[in-house]
């Protein structure tokens, strides 16, 4: 290591060191310029809305903006097969399933714009959206056509 040391000079460390900090400088512009938008006003805001789908079709949809305390309940198929759906303050999630794998239940409550639980063996889907109809949020990323 020694016979290596000697070799480094001074400007060398400094330009490593110099170009380290300038890696961070995009970070600190875009973080900048994010804090710098202005926010939208109070209740201009679309409110979420979890949308419930069964076999492609639309079940129920529940307010999520808003809701407070906890509210159950179960989506019944025809052949016994069932998910228990439970509403806590604006998160919404699978709590029971009959079906084997449980991935469904495993994934946890939900309550962001764009986020999905997907029950395969029973063809359940709960996707938040906004009530607008939205269900990816605006990132400022503009894709031209």
């Amino acid at each position: 290591m020694k016979e290596y040391l000697h070799m480094v000079k001074r400007w060398d460390v400094i330009i490593v060191v110099l170009l380290t900090l300038l890696s961070f400088l995009p970070l600190a512009i875009f973080t900048y310029a994010k804090s710098q938008e202005p926010t939208s006003p109070a209740g201009s805001e679309s409110k979420l809305v979890a949308v419930i789908k069964v076999d492609g079709k639309e079940y129920k949809r529940v307010d999520l903006t808003g809701h407070k305390g906890v509210d159950t309940f179960k989506v019944l198929a025809d052949d016994g097969d069932y998910n228990e759906i439970e509403v806590k303050d604006e998160r919404i999630r699978i709590s029971a399933a009959n079906c084997n794998d449980q991935v469904c239940v495993r994934v946890g409550a939900i309550g962001k714009l764009g986020q999905t639980i997907v029950c395969l063996p029973h063809k359940v889907v709960i996707e938040v959206q906004s009530s607008t109809g939205e269900t990816e949020p605006d990132d400022g990323i503009v894709i031209p056509s």
